[in-house]
């Protein structure tokens, strides 16, 4: 699907880190926004500046994306103001690192309802309107996560598989059903300026692993546009070979497993599951 001027594209989680990078790539292209996140401060500061920056139309919309009837008023929110939406792009998510026996049931609700539920429950409200106007993309933004496992992360990785296998079944059914719409997954690993890696790195000084490096998040808005143009099944953005790695999880699986120990590719999550139990028991 080309990107035209005029066209409209909701971005959640658009107050901060990856959203943000992801919703002025759009609007550089023309494209009017609808902004979701929780912090309505948050997104009238980033609504104003794109505004004034690209000469777009946008709105801020505040929601909390554990709300399934918040999600309707979102995307009525978009309708009532631009009349049609052409593209949807699933971003918010949350993490939580943190040792499995020390999670509760109220985590397991939360980051599967945020990284899973709040993304294929948006795209079933958004699609048959694009469905009616014949045009529209869903991009899912999961995870490395999503392709190759991780400790101290079972409820983001189980979340960011799902979101894969999610997007890739989609793509089948459209095609299959010859719809007008289509969808794309994209898998970033650990981006330098924005998103969870700068935060971890900035609140615990943790290092992605050598083995897997880290990449400029202004990647992803880009990368994002090409999997709209290009109807992309999925993109890795990840330094090295993270597609044959994500394989040899598949194919020997007992090797995979060597290689992240010799690797130590756990080192951050480690790091910041550690300071989550600590902070977990002060708390207590």
């Amino acid at each position: 699907m080309l990107i035209r001027k005029g066209d409209v594209g909701l971005v959640t989680g658009a107050s901060r880190g990856l959203g943000v990078v992801i919703a002025e790539a759009l609007a550089a292209r023309g494209m009017n926004l609808v902004l979701a996140a929780r912090s309505h401060d948050d997104l009238e500061a980033v609504r104003l500046r794109l505004e004034t920056r690209y000469r777009i139309e946008a709105i801020a919309v505040a929601v909390d994306l554990d709300d399934e009837a918040a999600l309707a008023a979102l995307v009525d929110a978009a309708l009532q103001r631009f009349g049609h939406l052409d593209l949807l792009v699933n971003n918010a998510g949350v993490d939580h690192p943190l040792r499995f026996d020390a999670v509760n049931p109220a985590d397991i609700r939360r980051v599967l309802s945020i990284n899973l539920t709040a993304p294929m429950l948006l795209a079933r409200l958004c699609l048959p309107h694009m469905q009616r106007a014949g045009r529209g993309h869903i991009v899912n933004i999961a995870s490395v996560a999503g392709l190759m496992s991780s400790a101290y992360e079972e409820l983001y990785v189980a979340a960011k598989h799902g979101l894969v296998g999610f997007t890739r079944a989609l793509r089948l059914s459209a095609q299959e059903l010859r719809w007008q719409v289509s969808a794309s997954v994209i898998c970033p690993g650990f981006m330098d300026g924005a998103g969870v890696y700068e935060r971890m790195k900035l609140e615990h000084r943790v290092k992605a692993p050598a083995a897997m490096g880290s990449m400029s998040a202004q990647r992803l808005g880009r990368c994002v546009i090409e999997c709209v143009e290009r109807d992309r099944a999925d993109a890795v953005l990840m330094r090295g070979a993270p597609r044959l790695v994500a394989a040899l999880q598949v194919l020997l699986p007992g090797l995979y497993e060597l290689i992240c120990k010799w690797l130590d590719t756990s080192a951050p999550f480690r790091t910041v599951a550690s300071a989550n139990m600590t902070n977990q028991s002060r708390s207590q």
